[in-house]
């Protein structure tokens, strides 16, 4: 039975931590605990959120991924993903108040992490592969560009609006003689000044130093009564523990949502955790992730807070900043708490244009330009694929917008399934190897020999398929053929059907007196086959492991 410390890598770390990480990593704790405050302030908002909830997020997921997380470099909290995703969804129901929308966003919290515990339970850290890059891709695109428009209002000073991406950029066009030249002057000064200075000074808090100018400005200023608005009023003091009543939502929705939101914060967070793993030559545990995940959303939403996952932007400034250990995310909680219990009050004077030129600072990376051009050259149905995904957010929103790209994709897969490739192989002169006719021309077909392989599992999507082309190929192509080997070498599966198609096939050439022989037979589906009437039909009694020993048996059997 495993011991308790193979669920907490905090026992194992801290016991053997190295002195000299505890400068870089409070120096990067401190970094990060100022980098978080004002971006996680900027995400809750759009998730309709007031500020305090994405401190208190912040805060207890910092604290309760240092003890179970995996992962040195990752920071969890709010992520701008997730918080449009519940906002997108929660914002189209009919919610009376505000106090019943922040407990169906507890609920939702609690959900995800419970589906993070039971999949960690079930050992089923492999769920990561169930989203692929190219859906991932076109859906960042897709929420990236939805969250800006809703951001674009803050950013102008006009009233905003809700509805899909199409719906708010008309609404902005028609409205925008009501912009606020001051708000807007304050917004894109933001986003210059965040532009140059991460230029400049990339290691830098850079948006502490935004939030703090703009604060000192406005304080300073009559900006205020001038139509900018201010974040305003944010209670001081630690949030209180509430147990989330599921009763208040569909259950549909509860359930649908929650696993969008454990799947994509699982993909994101172990996506990022992956790479700093690799960076740095250490090993990320997935099925200690989904544990780490699953604590973290249960706790944080306990403590009222919205579900959270592994921020990008956040784990790249703890990095650059030298975080060493886990014990920096603990920093950084420290430094939220702090802000908590004394400083709330300095957040009064500021802008919510601000927020928004963070906001949109930050999600630029999201639309991946470069990585959909490589999409592109590399697939064109890929592609296709993350383009479909990318407007479906913008038209029906991220939890349609990623279940339609999940669908296309698994289409993608099933078509590739359905249609494998079936080619023929020659002899490459002087050689004991045999290549594809069609890309290898120079290969030579040996007399009264038909040599196949299916590139594919076989399986009861393409098993009757496989079977009509190899019929094909006897009976039209290869006239004369007295020996069929069917090279198994890119076939790592076969199902029931799969062996009822090799059955039908081995006694429709036994009726033309065609010997069938199987080649590069090896692992599982070698197991599969022993089961079946094959064994003594298809496999050489001594096994012919390559296809050159099953011509050299036909041939020497024949000479006798």
């Amino acid at each position: 039975m495993p011991s308790l410390s193979s669920y907490l890598p905090i026992t194992k770390w801290a016991r053997n931590y190295n002195k000299e990480w505890l400068r870089p990593d409070i120096i990067a704790g401190i970094t990060v605990g100022a980098f978080t405050i004002p971006e996680v302030i900027a995400f809750v908002s759009l998730a309709n959120l007031p500020p305090e909830v994405g401190l208190y997020s912040a805060m207890v997921a910092l604290l309760v991924y240092m003890v179970f997380g995996s992962s040195r470099q990752l920071s969890m909290g709010p992520t701008s993903t997730l918080s449009i995703l519940v906002g997108a969804t929660l914002g189209s129901l009919m919610i009376p108040n505000i106090s019943q929308y922040l407990m169906i966003v507890s609920i939702i919290a609690v959900a995800a992490g419970v589906l993070a515990l039971i999949s960690w339970a079930l050992k089923m850290g492999f769920i990561v592969k169930f989203i692929s890059k190219t859906v991932l891709t076109g859906f960042l695109a897709g929420i990236a560009l939805f969250i800006a428009s809703g951001q674009l209002p803050k950013l102008f000073g006009i009233p905003g609006t809700s509805g899909n991406f199409f719906d708010r950029i008309y609404y902005i066009i028609i409205n925008i003689d009501q912009t606020n030249i001051y708000t807007l002057a304050i917004g894109l000064g933001g986003i210059i000044f965040l532009y140059v200075a991460t230029k400049k000074f990339p290691k830098l808090p850079n948006t502490l130093f935004l939030v703090a100018g703009s604060i000192i400005l406005i304080t300073f200023t009559s900006l205020a009564s001038l139509g900018v608005k201010l974040v305003g009023y944010i209670p001081p003091g630690l949030p209180s523990t509430i147990i989330p009543d599921p009763s208040i939502i569909d259950v549909n929705i509860l359930v649908t949502l929650a696993a969008t939101v454990f799947l994509v914060s699982y993909i994101e967070g172990y996506l990022f955790a992956e790479e700093y793993a690799t960076k740095y030559r250490y090993k990320v545990d997935g099925n200690q992730e989904l544990l780490a995940l699953g604590v973290s959303n249960v706790a944080v939403g306990l403590f009222q807070g919205l579900p959270i996952g592994g921020s990008l932007s956040r784990t790249a400034v703890n990095d650059e900043s030298g975080a060493k250990s886990q014990l920096a995310g603990g920093i950084a909680a420290t430094i939220i708490l702090l802000i908590l219990l004394l400083f709330t009050g300095v957040f009064y004077n500021l802008p919510e244009a601000i927020l928004a030129a963070i906001v949109l600072f930050v999600i630029k990376a999201l639309v991946d330009i470069p990585h959909l051009r490589a999409i592109y050259q590399f697939s064109r149905i890929e592609f296709v694929i993350a383009i479909v995904t990318l407007f479906s957010v913008l038209l029906f929103g991220a939890l349609e917008g990623i279940v339609i790209g999940v669908i296309l994709s698994v289409i993608g897969l099933l078509k590739n399934m359905y249609n494998p490739d079936v080619v023929i192989l020659g002899r490459i002169p002087g050689t004991e190897q045999f290549l594809d006719i069609k890309r290898h021309p120079e290969g030579e077909i040996i007399s009264h020999t038909l040599i196949v392989r299916v590139d594919g599992s076989q399986i009861f999507l393409n098993t009757e398929s496989v079977k009509n082309i190899i019929i094909d190929l006897v009976d039209n192509k290869c006239e004369g053929t007295k020996l069929f080997v069917l090279d198994f070498e890119s076939s790592a599966f076969i199902d029931y059907s799969g062996i009822q198609m090799l059955e039908e096939l081995n006694d429709e050439l036994k009726l033309r007196g065609i010997k069938i022989k199987a080649a590069n037979m090896h692992g599982p589906l070698r197991d599969s086959i022993r089961k079946t009437r094959l064994e003594q039909e298809i496999v050489d009694p001594t096994i012919c492991w390559s296809i050159e020993d099953c011509v050299e048996k036909w041939e020497a059997q024949n000479k006798e």
